[in-house]
């Protein structure tokens, strides 16, 4: 399934639904509407936010891959950014100790058993792809 949005914060309103009816397609547990939420809300917040470029549009695709559920969001006319290079946080450290920033992709990481980024500079779309047992 994809879905195409608005590379704005206001279309996470239209992304639950679009997990919920896939879920609901695939047969898949409610359960796992959660996990995808968090990591959806997670990578598109960081496309919308810390993105310097790319068009209006962001295309949201969801697909059953058994026994994968694959994700993938792909931004066009984007400039290159890799969060899968982001250092580890340390989550041993006390809090006081670390950084701001990093634990969303810390949970992306921890929710994924694949956590992938590509960037194809011939035409400027940057892909980042996870993928979780389903």
């Amino acid at each position: 399934m994809h879905l195409l949005v608005p590379r704005a914060m206001g279309s996470l309103e239209s992304l639950v639904p679009f997990v919920r009816q896939f879920l609901e397609r695939e047969a898949l547990p409610e359960s796992m509407g959660f996990d995808l939420d968090l990591v959806i809300e997670e990578l598109f917040t960081n496309l919308v936010r810390h993105g310097t470029s790319g068009r209006n549009e962001v295309d949201v695709s969801l697909e059953r891959q058994p026994p994968d559920v694959v994700l993938r969001i792909r931004e066009f006319d984007a400039d290159h950014f890799d969060p899968t290079a982001l250092p580890p946080v340390d989550t041993g450290r006390p809090i006081e100790e670390r950084e701001p920033g990093g634990l969303g992709v810390h949970f992306v990481r921890v929710l994924s058993r694949t956590f992938q980024y590509d960037w194809d500079e011939r035409i400027g779309t940057t892909t980042v792809t996870m993928a979780t047992e389903g």
